[in-house]
């Protein structure tokens, strides 16, 4: 089934990373198969399951969540997009550290991102990305000072927003609505 597909069967919880951010995560980390990632604020479990499809068959996602309902909800979502065996949520807090060594990516989808940078320093593998999503610029400002000052390079900090097209007859011209600001994505590096 494909991922779009997918996500319109899956029961929503708490707000998710959208498909358009979950894209902009998978280009600039290159997320792909064989990769461990590290998914922090699992919620409903879209993030996770989206990366699952992509590190499948050899690779690995392990989604921490504090909250025991989101960690059973994004268990439930898992077992449903059919990947149990590349998507493991953890119920345990991130902040206390992270289990998994020599990760290639982890995801930070929380409100103060930067009280985990310490245990994603140790966690992450020379060349490793950490993605910090939240959706303020004061919160974006805390993330990557506390990314700088434990060492780890950011690289850069964006939005995605989406405004369709009306394609008609009489002229073309954007939607007055659109899928805009959801949340600003960090990437740092080791």
């Amino acid at each position: 089934m494909r991922i779009p597909d997918l996500f319109r069967k899956l029961t929503r919880g708490p707000q998710i990373i959208t498909l358009k951010d979950a894209g902009i995560i998978s280009a600039f980390t290159g997320i792909s198969s064989g990769d461990l990632v590290v998914d922090a604020g699992a919620g409903s479990g879209f993030l996770a399951i989206y990366m699952g499809n992509l590190v499948k068959p050899n690779g690995k996602v392990v989604s921490y969540e504090v909250r025991e309902d989101f960690a059973k909800l994004a268990a439930r979502n898992v077992k449903k997009a059919g990947l149990e065996k590349y998507v493991t949520v953890k119920e345990k807090d991130i902040f206390k550290g992270i289990d998994e060594k020599n990760v290639d990516v982890i995801t930070l989808d929380m409100p103060e991102p930067w009280h985990a940078v310490a245990n994603v320093k140790k966690a992450l593998k020379d060349g490793g990305y950490v993605v910090g999503y939240v959706p303020t610029v004061e919160q974006v400002r805390k993330f990557v000072l506390e990314c700088e000052r434990s060492g780890l390079k950011h690289e850069q900090t964006v939005e995605c927003n989406i405004r369709e097209m009306l394609v008609g007859e009489r002229g073309t011209r954007p939607q007055t609505k659109g899928l805009m600001h959801t949340g600003y994505l960090s990437f740092a590096r080791k």
